[in-house]
Protein backbone atom coordinates (compact mmCIF):
# COMPACT_ATOMS: atom_id res chain seq x y z
CA UNK A 1 0.00 0.00 0.00
CA UNK A 2 2.82 2.20 0.28
CA UNK A 3 3.53 1.92 -3.34
CA UNK A 4 -0.01 3.60 -3.73
CA UNK A 5 1.27 7.12 -3.32
CA UNK A 6 2.05 7.85 -7.13
CA UNK A 7 -1.64 6.33 -8.33
CA UNK A 8 -2.74 8.54 -5.25
CA UNK A 9 -1.83 11.72 -6.67
CA UNK A 10 -2.95 11.00 -9.94
CA UNK A 11 -6.47 10.58 -9.16
CA UNK A 12 -6.38 13.66 -6.75
CA UNK A 13 -4.81 15.44 -9.28
CA UNK A 14 -7.50 14.53 -11.44
CA UNK A 15 -9.77 17.42 -9.20
CA UNK A 16 -8.10 19.81 -10.65
CA UNK A 17 -11.28 22.77 -10.51
CA UNK A 18 -12.87 20.15 -8.12
CA UNK A 19 -14.49 23.45 -6.13
CA UNK A 20 -13.82 25.90 -8.87
CA UNK A 21 -16.03 29.34 -8.31
CA UNK A 22 -16.33 29.69 -11.98
CA UNK A 23 -15.85 27.06 -14.90
CA UNK A 24 -13.37 28.30 -18.16
CA UNK A 25 -15.38 30.36 -21.02
CA UNK A 26 -14.87 33.29 -22.78
CA UNK A 27 -13.98 36.77 -22.06
CA UNK A 28 -15.08 39.56 -24.13
CA UNK A 29 -11.32 40.42 -24.77
CA UNK A 30 -8.67 39.09 -22.81
CA UNK A 31 -8.83 36.40 -19.83
CA UNK A 32 -8.51 37.67 -16.32
CA UNK A 33 -5.44 37.53 -14.86
CA UNK A 34 -5.80 35.15 -11.78
CA UNK A 35 -1.86 36.10 -10.19
CA UNK A 36 -3.08 39.11 -9.12
CA UNK A 37 -5.03 40.64 -6.41
CA UNK A 38 -6.16 36.89 -5.27
CA UNK A 39 -6.10 35.42 -2.08
CA UNK A 40 -6.21 31.10 -1.47
CA UNK A 41 -6.50 28.55 1.90
CA UNK A 42 -6.01 24.85 1.70
CA UNK A 43 -7.27 23.02 3.59
CA UNK A 44 -5.77 19.08 4.31
CA UNK A 45 -7.65 16.16 3.13
CA UNK A 46 -4.79 13.82 3.50
CA UNK A 47 -1.54 13.09 5.65
CA UNK A 48 1.01 10.86 6.19
CA UNK A 49 4.59 10.83 5.73
CA UNK A 50 6.74 10.93 2.30
CA UNK A 51 9.92 9.51 2.06
CA UNK A 52 13.13 11.18 0.62
CA UNK A 53 12.54 9.93 -2.78
CA UNK A 54 9.30 11.02 -2.67
CA UNK A 55 7.92 7.44 -3.99
CA UNK A 56 6.33 5.99 -0.59
CA UNK A 57 3.77 7.14 1.45
CA UNK A 58 3.22 5.95 4.97
CA UNK A 59 1.43 6.25 7.91
CA UNK A 60 -1.48 8.07 5.83
CA UNK A 61 -4.17 9.46 8.25
CA UNK A 62 -7.73 11.93 7.61
CA UNK A 63 -5.98 15.52 7.04
CA UNK A 64 -7.03 18.03 9.81
CA UNK A 65 -9.95 19.47 7.12
CA UNK A 66 -11.20 15.98 7.96
CA UNK A 67 -12.69 16.65 11.35
CA UNK A 68 -15.54 14.20 10.98
CA UNK A 69 -14.25 11.22 9.09
CA UNK A 70 -17.69 8.98 9.87
CA UNK A 71 -19.59 11.43 7.73
CA UNK A 72 -17.27 11.88 4.59
CA UNK A 73 -17.09 8.27 4.78
CA UNK A 74 -21.10 8.08 4.60
CA UNK A 75 -21.14 10.80 1.62
CA UNK A 76 -18.77 8.64 0.09
CA UNK A 77 -20.85 5.28 0.16
CA UNK A 78 -23.92 7.36 -0.39
CA UNK A 79 -22.84 8.56 -4.00
CA UNK A 80 -24.65 6.98 -6.66
CA UNK A 81 -20.79 6.55 -9.01
CA UNK A 82 -18.61 5.43 -6.61
CA UNK A 83 -20.56 4.08 -3.35
CA UNK A 84 -20.18 0.81 -3.67
CA UNK A 85 -16.28 0.94 -3.38
CA UNK A 86 -16.51 2.68 0.21
CA UNK A 87 -17.61 1.12 3.25
CA UNK A 88 -18.65 3.29 6.24
CA UNK A 89 -16.03 1.81 8.29
CA UNK A 90 -12.96 2.46 6.28
CA UNK A 91 -9.92 3.72 7.77
CA UNK A 92 -7.85 6.31 5.78
CA UNK A 93 -5.52 4.05 4.44
CA UNK A 94 -8.49 1.82 3.01
CA UNK A 95 -10.03 4.87 1.08
CA UNK A 96 -6.33 5.12 0.08
CA UNK A 97 -6.10 1.80 -1.51
CA UNK A 98 -9.71 2.66 -3.15
CA UNK A 99 -8.39 5.48 -5.40
CA UNK A 100 -5.26 4.88 -5.80
CA UNK A 101 -6.63 2.29 -8.71
CA UNK A 102 -7.84 5.07 -10.37
CA UNK A 103 -6.92 6.99 -13.50
CA UNK A 104 -6.70 11.02 -14.23
CA UNK A 105 -10.22 12.71 -14.55
CA UNK A 106 -11.94 9.81 -14.79
CA UNK A 107 -15.42 9.29 -13.47
CA UNK A 108 -14.93 7.66 -10.50
CA UNK A 109 -11.73 10.74 -9.82
CA UNK A 110 -14.13 13.27 -10.53
CA UNK A 111 -16.95 11.92 -8.15
CA UNK A 112 -14.78 11.84 -5.44
CA UNK A 113 -13.82 15.17 -6.17
CA UNK A 114 -17.66 15.92 -5.67
CA UNK A 115 -17.84 14.44 -2.38
CA UNK A 116 -14.63 15.81 -0.74
CA UNK A 117 -16.38 19.63 -1.94
CA UNK A 118 -19.84 18.79 -0.84
CA UNK A 119 -18.14 17.79 2.50
CA UNK A 120 -16.52 20.99 3.22
CA UNK A 121 -18.94 23.11 1.78
CA UNK A 122 -22.52 21.33 2.72
CA UNK A 123 -24.27 24.67 2.11
CA UNK A 124 -24.35 28.39 1.45
CA UNK A 125 -23.13 29.17 4.61
CA UNK A 126 -20.14 26.71 5.24
CA UNK A 127 -17.35 28.24 6.39
CA UNK A 128 -14.72 25.44 6.87
CA UNK A 129 -11.33 26.71 8.76
CA UNK A 130 -8.58 26.42 5.98
CA UNK A 131 -5.10 25.22 7.42
CA UNK A 132 -3.00 28.50 6.07
CA UNK A 133 -4.49 31.41 3.55
CA UNK A 134 -2.15 33.41 1.33
CA UNK A 135 -2.40 36.02 -0.64
CA UNK A 136 0.73 36.16 -2.88
CA UNK A 137 -0.19 34.32 -5.95
CA UNK A 138 0.92 31.27 -4.38
CA UNK A 139 0.46 28.96 -0.98
CA UNK A 140 2.94 28.20 1.37
CA UNK A 141 2.31 24.57 2.65
CA UNK A 142 3.31 23.61 6.27
CA UNK A 143 3.01 20.07 6.32
CA UNK A 144 3.39 17.30 3.80
CA UNK A 145 -0.18 15.85 2.91
CA UNK A 146 -2.64 16.24 0.51
CA UNK A 147 -4.63 19.27 0.26
CA UNK A 148 -8.03 21.49 -1.26
CA UNK A 149 -6.25 24.84 -2.86
CA UNK A 150 -9.64 27.26 -2.58
CA UNK A 151 -9.52 30.40 -4.18
CA UNK A 152 -11.39 32.78 -1.62
CA UNK A 153 -10.76 36.43 -3.11
CA UNK A 154 -13.89 38.91 -2.19
CA UNK A 155 -15.22 40.64 -4.88
CA UNK A 156 -17.26 43.69 -4.85
CA UNK A 157 -21.16 43.01 -5.68
CA UNK A 158 -21.03 45.35 -8.48
CA UNK A 159 -17.80 43.37 -9.67
CA UNK A 160 -20.08 40.34 -10.58
CA UNK A 161 -18.14 39.26 -14.06
CA UNK A 162 -15.23 37.89 -12.24
CA UNK A 163 -13.32 34.38 -12.31
CA UNK A 164 -12.16 32.47 -9.06
CA UNK A 165 -9.18 30.43 -9.67
CA UNK A 166 -9.93 26.60 -9.68
CA UNK A 167 -8.97 24.58 -6.71
CA UNK A 168 -6.73 21.74 -6.66
CA UNK A 169 -6.18 18.77 -4.62
CA UNK A 170 -2.03 18.53 -4.63
CA UNK A 171 0.57 16.19 -3.24
CA UNK A 172 3.12 17.98 -1.40
CA UNK A 173 6.27 16.11 -1.90
CA UNK A 174 8.17 17.44 0.99
CA UNK A 175 7.41 20.22 3.71
CA UNK A 176 7.61 23.59 3.72
CA UNK A 177 6.38 23.54 -0.18
CA UNK A 178 5.11 26.83 -2.15
CA UNK A 179 1.99 25.68 -4.34
CA UNK A 180 2.39 27.95 -7.09
CA UNK A 181 -1.30 28.99 -8.31
CA UNK A 182 -0.40 29.99 -12.25
CA UNK A 183 -3.32 30.19 -14.25
CA UNK A 184 -5.55 32.11 -15.70
CA UNK A 185 -9.90 31.61 -16.52
CA UNK A 186 -12.43 33.04 -19.00
CA UNK A 187 -15.60 32.99 -18.44
CA UNK A 188 -19.36 32.69 -20.50
CA UNK A 189 -20.73 35.65 -22.74
CA UNK A 190 -23.88 36.82 -24.14
CA UNK A 191 -24.58 38.82 -27.07
CA UNK A 192 -28.44 39.72 -28.30
CA UNK A 193 -29.09 40.25 -31.53
CA UNK A 194 -32.21 42.00 -33.00
CA UNK A 195 -33.55 40.94 -37.04
CA UNK A 196 -33.43 43.95 -39.49
CA UNK A 197 -35.33 43.78 -42.79
CA UNK A 198 -33.53 44.44 -45.92
CA UNK A 199 -32.66 48.23 -46.82
CA UNK A 200 -30.82 50.51 -48.57
CA UNK A 201 -27.70 49.54 -46.48
CA UNK A 202 -27.82 46.06 -44.95
CA UNK A 203 -29.13 42.59 -45.81
CA UNK A 204 -32.02 41.48 -44.22
CA UNK A 205 -30.46 39.56 -41.36
CA UNK A 206 -29.43 39.52 -37.37
CA UNK A 207 -27.64 43.10 -36.14
CA UNK A 208 -26.80 45.27 -33.14
CA UNK A 209 -29.59 47.41 -34.30
CA UNK A 210 -32.75 47.75 -36.34
CA UNK A 211 -35.91 49.88 -37.58
CA UNK A 212 -39.16 48.63 -37.47
CA UNK A 213 -42.49 49.74 -37.61
CA UNK A 214 -44.74 49.94 -34.66
CA UNK A 215 -47.16 46.77 -34.77
CA UNK A 216 -44.72 44.93 -36.51
CA UNK A 217 -43.60 41.88 -35.16
CA UNK A 218 -39.94 40.72 -35.53
CA UNK A 219 -37.32 38.40 -33.18
CA UNK A 220 -34.59 39.10 -30.66
CA UNK A 221 -32.17 36.32 -30.72
CA UNK A 222 -30.23 35.76 -27.77
CA UNK A 223 -26.96 33.52 -27.99
CA UNK A 224 -24.85 32.61 -25.06
CA UNK A 225 -21.44 30.83 -25.34
CA UNK A 226 -19.68 28.08 -22.87
CA UNK A 227 -16.49 27.22 -23.91
CA UNK A 228 -14.51 24.04 -23.84
CA UNK A 229 -12.79 23.22 -20.99
CA UNK A 230 -9.12 23.95 -21.01
CA UNK A 231 -6.62 21.65 -21.85
CA UNK A 232 -9.29 18.77 -22.35
CA UNK A 233 -10.06 18.85 -19.36
CA UNK A 234 -13.98 18.03 -17.56
CA UNK A 235 -14.29 21.18 -15.96
CA UNK A 236 -17.95 20.82 -16.10
CA UNK A 237 -18.37 17.60 -14.50
CA UNK A 238 -17.57 18.93 -11.16
CA UNK A 239 -21.10 20.09 -11.61
CA UNK A 240 -23.43 18.40 -9.84
CA UNK A 241 -25.52 20.66 -12.53
CA UNK A 242 -24.71 23.42 -14.58
CA UNK A 243 -27.53 25.80 -15.35
CA UNK A 244 -27.77 28.88 -17.15
CA UNK A 245 -30.73 31.85 -17.28
CA UNK A 246 -31.10 34.44 -20.22
CA UNK A 247 -32.28 37.58 -18.03
CA UNK A 248 -33.81 39.28 -20.63
CA UNK A 249 -35.14 43.23 -20.30
CA UNK A 250 -37.66 44.87 -22.91
CA UNK A 251 -37.71 48.53 -22.76
CA UNK A 252 -41.89 49.92 -22.23
CA UNK A 253 -41.79 50.43 -25.86
CA UNK A 254 -40.99 46.83 -26.80
CA UNK A 255 -44.06 44.30 -26.12
CA UNK A 256 -42.62 40.14 -25.84
CA UNK A 257 -45.35 38.28 -27.74
CA UNK A 258 -43.79 34.48 -27.94
CA UNK A 259 -40.67 32.23 -27.51
CA UNK A 260 -39.82 30.69 -30.87
CA UNK A 261 -36.55 28.35 -30.82
CA UNK A 262 -34.37 27.00 -28.07
CA UNK A 263 -31.13 25.50 -29.90
CA UNK A 264 -28.42 24.27 -28.52
CA UNK A 265 -25.15 23.68 -30.93
CA UNK A 266 -22.10 21.67 -29.95
CA UNK A 267 -19.12 20.44 -32.18
CA UNK A 268 -21.41 21.69 -35.12
CA UNK A 269 -24.51 19.67 -34.26
CA UNK A 270 -27.69 21.42 -33.38
CA UNK A 271 -29.65 20.29 -31.39
CA UNK A 272 -33.29 22.02 -31.07
CA UNK A 273 -35.22 21.59 -28.10
CA UNK A 274 -37.66 23.74 -28.36
CA UNK A 275 -40.18 21.30 -28.73
CA UNK A 276 -39.56 19.54 -24.96
CA UNK A 277 -40.74 22.07 -22.49
CA UNK A 278 -39.07 20.17 -19.48
CA UNK A 279 -35.70 21.00 -20.63
CA UNK A 280 -36.16 24.34 -20.03
CA UNK A 281 -38.51 26.74 -18.49
CA UNK A 282 -39.96 30.37 -19.37
CA UNK A 283 -41.09 33.01 -16.31
CA UNK A 284 -42.85 35.69 -17.47
CA UNK A 285 -44.43 36.40 -14.04
CA UNK A 286 -42.77 40.35 -14.32
CA UNK A 287 -43.41 40.83 -18.01
CA UNK A 288 -46.05 43.43 -17.05
CA UNK A 289 -44.93 45.25 -14.18
CA UNK A 290 -41.17 45.28 -14.98
CA UNK A 291 -41.18 44.34 -18.91
CA UNK A 292 -38.94 41.54 -17.71
CA UNK A 293 -38.47 37.65 -18.47
CA UNK A 294 -36.50 34.75 -17.85
CA UNK A 295 -35.74 31.75 -19.98
CA UNK A 296 -33.50 29.59 -17.93
CA UNK A 297 -32.17 25.79 -18.46
CA UNK A 298 -32.11 23.93 -14.89
CA UNK A 299 -28.79 21.38 -16.54
CA UNK A 300 -27.07 21.95 -19.93
CA UNK A 301 -25.48 18.91 -19.73
CA UNK A 302 -28.10 16.64 -19.43
CA UNK A 303 -30.72 18.07 -21.78
CA UNK A 304 -29.05 17.23 -24.63
CA UNK A 305 -30.31 12.97 -25.55
CA UNK A 306 -27.22 12.28 -27.95
CA UNK A 307 -24.11 10.43 -26.50
CA UNK A 308 -21.88 12.67 -28.66
CA UNK A 309 -22.77 15.34 -26.71
CA UNK A 310 -20.53 16.50 -24.27
CA UNK A 311 -20.49 20.26 -22.57
CA UNK A 312 -16.66 19.79 -22.17
CA UNK A 313 -16.26 20.16 -25.90
CA UNK A 314 -18.04 23.42 -25.14
CA UNK A 315 -21.56 24.79 -26.93
CA UNK A 316 -23.52 27.70 -27.90
CA UNK A 317 -27.33 28.62 -26.85
CA UNK A 318 -29.69 30.40 -28.80
CA UNK A 319 -32.61 32.13 -28.04
CA UNK A 320 -35.13 33.49 -30.50
CA UNK A 321 -38.18 34.88 -29.43
CA UNK A 322 -40.72 37.30 -31.15
CA UNK A 323 -41.91 41.26 -30.11
CA UNK A 324 -43.02 44.14 -31.73
CA UNK A 325 -43.16 47.71 -31.14
CA UNK A 326 -45.88 49.47 -29.04
CA UNK A 327 -47.46 53.05 -29.22
CA UNK A 328 -45.41 53.65 -26.49
CA UNK A 329 -42.37 53.29 -28.43
CA UNK A 330 -40.22 56.16 -29.13
CA UNK A 331 -39.56 57.76 -32.58
CA UNK A 332 -37.36 59.51 -34.64
CA UNK A 333 -37.66 62.11 -36.87
CA UNK A 334 -34.35 63.40 -36.75
CA UNK A 335 -30.87 61.95 -36.48
CA UNK A 336 -30.23 60.66 -32.24
CA UNK A 337 -30.51 57.94 -30.13
CA UNK A 338 -33.96 56.12 -28.93
CA UNK A 339 -35.14 54.29 -25.70
CA UNK A 340 -36.51 51.75 -27.32
CA UNK A 341 -33.43 49.43 -25.50
CA UNK A 342 -33.71 46.03 -25.19
CA UNK A 343 -30.96 43.65 -23.35
CA UNK A 344 -29.69 41.08 -21.65
CA UNK A 345 -27.86 39.50 -18.98
CA UNK A 346 -26.34 35.47 -18.99
CA UNK A 347 -26.82 34.08 -15.40
CA UNK A 348 -25.04 30.76 -14.69
CA UNK A 349 -23.55 28.22 -12.41
CA UNK A 350 -20.29 29.33 -10.97
CA UNK A 351 -19.94 27.22 -8.15
CA UNK A 352 -19.47 23.51 -7.92
CA UNK A 353 -19.90 23.26 -4.45
CA UNK A 354 -23.29 25.51 -4.13
CA UNK A 355 -25.59 25.46 -6.81
CA UNK A 356 -27.04 28.66 -5.24
CA UNK A 357 -23.91 30.63 -6.36
CA UNK A 358 -24.33 32.45 -9.42
CA UNK A 359 -22.37 34.28 -12.08
CA UNK A 360 -23.79 36.98 -14.02
CA UNK A 361 -21.86 38.23 -17.58
CA UNK A 362 -22.04 42.39 -18.79
CA UNK A 363 -25.16 42.96 -20.16
CA UNK A 364 -25.59 43.00 -24.06
CA UNK A 365 -27.96 45.70 -25.38
CA UNK A 366 -29.49 46.55 -28.69
CA UNK A 367 -31.92 49.00 -30.15
CA UNK A 368 -34.83 49.11 -32.33
CA UNK A 369 -35.51 52.58 -34.01
CA UNK A 370 -39.18 53.34 -35.92
CA UNK A 371 -40.09 57.01 -37.61
CA UNK A 372 -42.51 59.88 -37.02
CA UNK A 373 -43.95 61.27 -40.01
CA UNK A 374 -45.27 64.95 -39.47
CA UNK A 375 -47.51 66.49 -41.75
CA UNK A 376 -48.76 70.17 -42.00
CA UNK A 377 -51.47 71.17 -44.32
CA UNK A 378 -51.96 74.83 -45.81
CA UNK A 379 -53.94 76.70 -48.34
CA UNK A 380 -51.98 78.17 -50.58
CA UNK A 381 -48.50 79.35 -48.57
CA UNK A 382 -47.38 78.70 -45.36
CA UNK A 383 -48.35 80.99 -42.82
CA UNK A 384 -49.93 80.03 -38.94
CA UNK A 385 -52.60 81.63 -39.97
CA UNK A 386 -53.40 79.73 -42.69
CA UNK A 387 -53.38 76.35 -42.12
CA UNK A 388 -56.54 73.78 -43.38
CA UNK A 389 -58.12 71.29 -41.45
CA UNK A 390 -60.46 68.19 -42.97
CA UNK A 391 -57.88 67.01 -45.85
CA UNK A 392 -58.14 63.68 -46.36
CA UNK A 393 -54.76 61.89 -47.33
CA UNK A 394 -53.63 58.03 -47.25
CA UNK A 395 -50.09 56.83 -47.04
CA UNK A 396 -48.63 54.13 -49.90
CA UNK A 397 -45.66 52.14 -50.27
CA UNK A 398 -45.55 52.23 -54.13
CA UNK A 399 -45.52 55.49 -56.53
CA UNK A 400 -48.91 54.44 -58.39
CA UNK A 401 -50.45 54.27 -54.64
CA UNK A 402 -52.07 50.87 -55.04
CA UNK A 403 -50.45 49.10 -52.00
CA UNK A 404 -51.81 51.39 -48.96
CA UNK A 405 -50.13 51.43 -45.79
CA UNK A 406 -53.46 50.80 -43.71
CA UNK A 407 -53.15 53.14 -40.63
CA UNK A 408 -55.22 53.62 -37.42
CA UNK A 409 -56.24 56.44 -35.08
CA UNK A 410 -55.20 56.98 -31.63
CA UNK A 411 -55.62 60.29 -30.24
CA UNK A 412 -53.74 62.78 -32.27
CA UNK A 413 -51.62 59.89 -33.59
CA UNK A 414 -51.76 57.90 -36.80
CA UNK A 415 -50.22 54.02 -36.33
CA UNK A 416 -49.35 51.37 -38.84
CA UNK A 417 -51.66 48.18 -37.90
CA UNK A 418 -49.23 45.53 -39.43
CA UNK A 419 -50.03 42.66 -37.46
CA UNK A 420 -52.19 44.45 -34.66
CA UNK A 421 -55.15 43.08 -34.09
CA UNK A 422 -59.13 44.56 -33.59
CA UNK A 423 -57.89 47.68 -35.56
CA UNK A 424 -59.68 49.68 -38.37
CA UNK A 425 -58.05 51.19 -41.13
CA UNK A 426 -58.89 55.14 -41.66
CA UNK A 427 -57.94 58.00 -43.67
CA UNK A 428 -56.26 60.22 -42.43
CA UNK A 429 -57.57 63.99 -41.44
CA UNK A 430 -55.69 66.93 -40.96
CA UNK A 431 -56.46 68.60 -37.98
CA UNK A 432 -57.54 72.14 -36.84
CA UNK A 433 -53.69 72.58 -37.03
CA UNK A 434 -53.26 71.36 -40.42
CA UNK A 435 -51.36 68.49 -38.79
CA UNK A 436 -52.05 64.70 -39.27
CA UNK A 437 -48.91 62.72 -38.22
CA UNK A 438 -47.48 59.14 -38.63
CA UNK A 439 -46.46 57.51 -35.56
CA UNK A 440 -44.23 54.47 -36.03
CA UNK A 441 -42.68 54.26 -39.60
CA UNK A 442 -40.24 51.66 -40.55
CA UNK A 443 -37.28 52.96 -43.10
CA UNK A 444 -38.29 53.05 -46.73
CA UNK A 445 -40.03 55.08 -49.13
CA UNK A 446 -43.94 56.16 -48.98
CA UNK A 447 -46.04 58.17 -50.87
CA UNK A 448 -48.45 60.35 -49.05
CA UNK A 449 -51.56 61.16 -51.75
CA UNK A 450 -54.61 63.46 -50.95
CA UNK A 451 -57.42 61.65 -51.09
CA UNK A 452 -60.35 63.57 -50.07
CA UNK A 453 -59.87 67.31 -50.24
CA UNK A 454 -62.16 69.81 -48.41
CA UNK A 455 -65.00 71.13 -50.54
CA UNK A 456 -64.14 73.90 -53.18
CA UNK A 457 -60.51 73.00 -52.80
CA UNK A 458 -58.56 70.56 -55.37
CA UNK A 459 -56.29 67.76 -54.36
CA UNK A 460 -52.50 68.53 -54.22
CA UNK A 461 -49.90 66.50 -55.86
CA UNK A 462 -48.78 63.54 -54.04
CA UNK A 463 -45.73 63.64 -51.79
CA UNK A 464 -42.91 61.52 -51.92
CA UNK A 465 -41.31 60.64 -48.45
CA UNK A 466 -38.13 59.02 -47.93
CA UNK A 467 -37.04 57.53 -44.94
CA UNK A 468 -33.06 56.57 -45.16
CA UNK A 469 -31.24 55.47 -42.01
CA UNK A 470 -27.90 54.05 -41.10
CA UNK A 471 -27.63 52.92 -37.40
CA UNK A 472 -26.09 51.13 -34.14
CA UNK A 473 -26.76 50.22 -31.09
CA UNK A 474 -25.85 54.04 -29.94
CA UNK A 475 -28.19 56.38 -32.26
CA UNK A 476 -29.76 56.77 -35.90
CA UNK A 477 -28.16 58.59 -38.37
CA UNK A 478 -31.31 59.58 -40.67
CA UNK A 479 -29.55 60.96 -44.60
CA UNK A 480 -29.91 64.23 -46.19
CA UNK A 481 -32.28 62.64 -48.28
CA UNK A 482 -34.68 61.73 -45.77
CA UNK A 483 -38.05 63.87 -45.07
CA UNK A 484 -39.75 63.08 -42.26
CA UNK A 485 -41.30 66.95 -41.65
CA UNK A 486 -43.51 67.86 -44.50
CA UNK A 487 -45.59 71.24 -45.47
CA UNK A 488 -48.23 70.39 -47.48
CA UNK A 489 -49.75 73.30 -49.82
CA UNK A 490 -52.94 73.10 -51.70
CA UNK A 491 -52.55 76.13 -54.22
CA UNK A 492 -56.05 75.09 -55.90
CA UNK A 493 -58.45 77.51 -53.29
CA UNK A 494 -61.14 79.69 -53.30
CA UNK A 495 -64.21 79.56 -55.79
CA UNK A 496 -64.33 80.41 -59.29
CA UNK A 497 -67.33 81.18 -61.56
CA UNK A 498 -68.15 79.35 -65.00
CA UNK A 499 -67.93 80.82 -68.49
CA UNK A 500 -69.01 80.12 -71.57
CA UNK A 501 -66.88 81.27 -74.07
CA UNK A 502 -65.31 84.25 -73.93
CA UNK A 503 -67.75 86.78 -75.79
CA UNK A 504 -69.81 88.02 -73.24
CA UNK A 505 -67.58 89.39 -71.14
CA UNK A 506 -66.17 91.02 -74.14
CA UNK A 507 -69.66 92.85 -74.50
CA UNK A 508 -69.52 93.67 -70.94
CA UNK A 509 -66.73 95.05 -71.57
CA UNK A 510 -67.61 97.52 -74.47
CA UNK A 511 -70.77 98.51 -73.79
CA UNK A 512 -69.32 99.57 -69.88
CA UNK A 513 -66.66 101.67 -72.43
CA UNK A 514 -69.48 103.02 -73.85
CA UNK A 515 -71.33 104.12 -71.46
CA UNK A 516 -68.51 105.88 -69.96
CA UNK A 517 -67.51 107.89 -73.18
CA UNK A 518 -70.93 108.96 -73.68
CA UNK A 519 -71.15 110.12 -70.14
CA UNK A 520 -67.81 112.01 -70.26
CA UNK A 521 -69.61 113.64 -73.32
CA UNK A 522 -72.58 114.74 -71.77
CA UNK A 523 -71.03 116.40 -68.48
CA UNK A 524 -68.85 118.31 -70.89
CA UNK A 525 -71.44 119.55 -73.55
CA UNK A 526 -73.56 120.59 -70.64
CA UNK A 527 -70.32 122.70 -69.22
CA UNK A 528 -70.24 124.39 -72.45
CA UNK A 529 -73.88 125.36 -72.25
CA UNK A 530 -74.04 126.69 -69.43
CA UNK A 531 -70.56 128.67 -69.89
CA UNK A 532 -72.90 130.57 -72.89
Amino acid sequence: MKKAMKKLMAALLAVAMVCAMAIPAFAYDTEEDLNQLHGYSAFQIFKGVISKDNETLSNVGWGSSITKPDEFLAQLTADPTIGGEFKTNFTAQDVLAVISKWHNSDDYSIAFARVVCHYLYPDANANPKPVITDHTGGINIPESGYYLIVDTTYFNLRDFYHAYNSFFLLNVPQAPYVVLVNHKVVKPYVEKEVYDNQDGTNEAGFYSSADHAINEEFQFKLIATLPASRDNGRAYDYYDEYAVLFNDTLSKGITYDRLDSVVIESNGIPYDITGDSSKYTIDTTDLESHNYFVVGIPDVKTCVEDPRFNLNDGATITVTYTAHLNDKAAVNSTSGSTDNKNKVQLQYSNNPRNSAYWGFTPESEVRVYTYQLNNTKYRDEVNENNKLEGAGFRLYSDADCTNEVELYQDGKFYYPIKNATGKTAVEMKSAADGTFNVKGLDAGTYYLKETNPPTGYSACDKTKIVISATHDEHDVNLSGESNLNNEIINKASGITLPSTGGIGTTLFYVVGSGLMVAAIVLLVTKKRMENK
